[in-house]
């Protein structure tokens, strides 16, 4: 509050503004020489014995730290959700967000996510997408599902608690989507579509320069049953290696042959 009263700028606007509105606020500003530096949040540094619940905790008081954006407006590019963006460029994003420690969304959260677990093959990533409904208003939300010590949990951000982290406690990927869906419900909201991304490639690791699969697997509860749904996510953790294969399952695919 204080901040605020000391950038008449930036007293009593009304979001979203428009392009002209916001060029005229930014030119304003970059005209002041007396204003504070912003902080820049500092990422965890761990050595090589810190277990991956600790980094994992860890990891998301770092993402937690970050002010959430009420703005309307995103200060980065994180289109990639819809686009299929390259990790690489999830990557740089993310170094983008923790350089400039603007406010973020969820979406920026699973980037930092993503970023901040590369090096760490022992904590494997899945995004996991939720759409819902209340009263007529549609919500879209995302959240990075983990795995690691044969347990599933979640980092994220959100402006409801219960909507983000949630600890490596969960047998399965199931169990995990039935915690959200439970949360969901809890707060009003009608869950419409699950949608399920590939693994995301670590450091190293074959893939590590392709697209990010944020939904490969589009689950919808308007025209599937809930115990359709679930024996669909079993299906989907058994297909990237997080539950073991069954006799029905199909074969993993192969890899393809190398050029002689």
């Amino acid at each position: 509050e204080k901040l605020l009263s000391d950038i008449p700028e930036l007293a009593g606007l009304k979001f979203p503004l428009s392009e002209d509105k916001l060029l005229e606020i930014v030119q304003s500003l970059k005209k002041r020489t007396d204003l504070p530096r912003p902080p820049r949040l500092e990422p965890p540094k761990f050595s090589g014995n810190v277990s991956p619940t600790i980094r994992h905790r860890a990891i998301q008081q770092f993402i937690e730290s970050f002010e959430y954006n009420f703005t309307g407006e995103n200060f980065f590019n994180v289109k990639g959700v819809k686009n299929n963006q390259s990790l690489f460029r999830v990557l740089e994003v993310a170094k983008r967000v923790i350089r400039e420690s603007l406010p973020i969304k969820c979406v920026e959260a699973v980037y930092l996510g993503i970023y901040l677990t590369q090096c760490m093959p022992d904590i494997e990533r899945l995004p996991l997408i939720f759409n819902s409904d209340i009263g007529g208003h549609k919500y879209g939300h995302i959240v990075l599902a983990i795995r690691y010590g044969g347990r599933v949990g979640a980092l994220g951000l959100s402006r409801r608690a219960d909507l983000m982290y949630k600890p490596c406690q969960y047998e399965t990927l199931a169990d995990l989507v039935a915690e959200y869906k439970a949360c969901y419900e809890r707060w009003s909201h009608q869950l419409l579509k699950i949608k399920v991304g590939s693994l995301v490639a670590h450091e190293g690791r074959a893939g590590a320069s392709d697209a990010v699969d944020w939904s490969g697997t589009i689950l919808s509860l308007k025209t599937s049953s809930w115990a359709d749904a679930l024996a669909a996510l079993h299906k989907r953790a058994r297909a990237v290696g997080w539950e073991p294969r069954t006799t029905s399952d199909p074969p993993p695919a192969a890899a393809p042959a190398k050029r002689p």
